[in-house]
């Protein structure tokens, strides 16, 4: 352990690469300073926690797994963690990131459940959404999904930047809606939406890595009364590399054709699905499917205007830094919403046309640190003025 980084640090807590991401020189650094509180309290689970945390980080950013990952330094700490703290929660928790070849129960899932039913009344508002996002996945119609994204959400887990971004892209959706993700900042913080406040439940949302999982597909099936779709895998190995992205396609295109539903994407989803472009239409902060061409402007305009909730993008951060991937959906808005800026001035409507302009331009300047990514914005501006 000693030999990861030789740069001394103190012992931070070790959050999600979803809310704040490092080097792997810092992962390194912080793993020797948690040995050295291990060492100094071997009892202290906390401090094993974020051993374990900075260690896995610090081996998936290095390429430290290698091709055995059961002789990682991981696997080392989670071996010493078995035997110092059996059955534990802390060790459930843990074996739901990290699990070993020849752990087959941790494989199957069977520590999530486990760790939900050991979880103390003060257990950390991470590792308690972590678990929640498991427990989707393995088993979507638990009743504890709901209690415990209420939890969080009481918390104030999430950032309310993710949350009102979130919330836009919920209430712009069409009754019955299919909503497809691929990142857990816009696929749990939507579902925490929908339980804690009982908002839109009729939208399904769909995190696409679950689509691997036998007993979410089988969910979905049922939720939307259609006929089992089986996966045959063998006939995805001819794609390579492409393998996640035409099962992504074949998947959710099965799932839209069956079901007959309205179907909307995150802004990322062509870069993980081999979808047909000219069926994807912009609709402001939703990309949507159609077989059909409609005036998906008329809609993006309705949802600026009539939807969206997008004053707080101009304030300045009540809690700075508390997530940064909070300033990366942020800029979302100013990717996905700046082409309609040019088509607003040309339908005259200059006074919304500005109020876009404005909020956008505080938002640029708030979050992003790329002078190329400003001057770019201040182009984009300057040619609509």
């Amino acid at each position: 352990m000693a030999s990861m980084v030789a740069s001394a640090q103190k012992a931070e807590t070790i959050e999600s690469i979803s809310a704040n991401s490092h080097e792997a020189e810092w992962y390194g650094a912080q793993a020797q300073a948690w040995q050295k509180v291990v060492i100094e309290t071997p009892t202290d689970e906390w401090a094993w926690r974020n051993l374990f945390r900075a260690t896995c980080y610090h081996d998936m950013f290095s390429h430290g797994f290698g091709d055995d990952q059961d002789k990682s330094k991981t696997a080392d700490v989670l071996r010493t963690m078995e035997a110092a703290f059996p059955d534990s929660y802390l060790l459930n928790l843990c074996k739901g990131r990290f699990c070993l070849t020849t752990d087959s129960a941790a494989r199957r899932g069977d520590n999530i459940f486990r760790a939900i039913e050991l979880m103390p009344e003060n257990a950390n508002d991470e590792d308690v959404d972590y678990l929640t996002c498991r427990l989707w996945g393995t088993d979507p119609e638990d009743t504890r999904i709901a209690e415990l994204n209420k939890r969080t959400y009481k918390q104030g887990y999430f950032p309310e930047r993710i949350l009102r971004y979130n919330w836009n892209m919920l209430q712009s959706m069409e009754p019955n809606a299919l909503y497809f993700a691929n990142g857990d900042n816009i696929t749990k913080p939507m579902k925490t939406l929908q339980d804690a406040l009982d908002m839109r439940q009729d939208v399904v949302v769909i995190p696409m890595p679950f689509l691997y999982v036998d007993k979410f597909r089988d969910f979905l099936f049922k939720r939307l009364a259609i006929k089992p779709k089986n996966v045959n895998w063998a006939d995805y190995s001819q794609y390579g590399e492409d393998f996640g992205k035409r099962f992504y396609a074949d998947m959710m295109m099965y799932l839209i054709r069956e079901s007959k539903r309205p179907a909307y994407f995150s802004a990322d989803v062509l870069t993980h699905a081999d979808l047909n472009k000219d069926s994807i239409y912009n609709e402001g902060l939703l990309l949507k499917w159609s077989d059909h061409q409609y005036d998906n402007f008329a809609v993006a305009m309705h949802n600026v205007k009539e939807v969206y909730h997008l004053d707080y993008l101009a304030e300045p951060d009540l809690h700075p830094n508390k997530w940064e991937t909070s300033y990366m959906l942020d800029m979302n808005n100013v990717t996905l919403l700046a082409n309609l800026i040019s088509k607003l001035m040309h339908k005259g409507e200059i006074k919304e046309a500005n109020r876009l302009c404005h909020i956008l331009d505080e938002c640029v300047e708030r979050c992003s640190n790329d002078p190329e990514y400003k001057q770019w914005w201040k182009n984009t501006i300057q040619a609509e003025q």
